[in-house]
């Protein structure tokens, strides 16, 4: 799938359980590779680091698999 990364900027994330993590910020890229590997969530007075490889869907909103337990 091809998609320009400027779609993905200020759309909100939830995880698998239904919770809301936050919002694109920043998207850090692997240039060698041409690969996302980290979306950067913008929280209050905070950003967080989220692996590309926990992003599960990509539609309206992001969803991210949940922390194990």
């Amino acid at each position: 799938m091809v998609m320009r990364l400027s779609r993905l900027y200020g759309k909100q994330i939830y995880n698998t359980r239904g919770y809301y993590v936050g919002y694109v910020d920043e998207i850090l890229i692997e240039i060698e590779r041409g690969k996302a590997r980290v979306l950067a969530l913008g929280l209050p007075g905070e950003k967080v680091g989220v692996p590309y490889d926990r992003v599960t869907a990509i539609g309206d909103i992001i969803l991210v698999k949940a922390k194990e337990e």
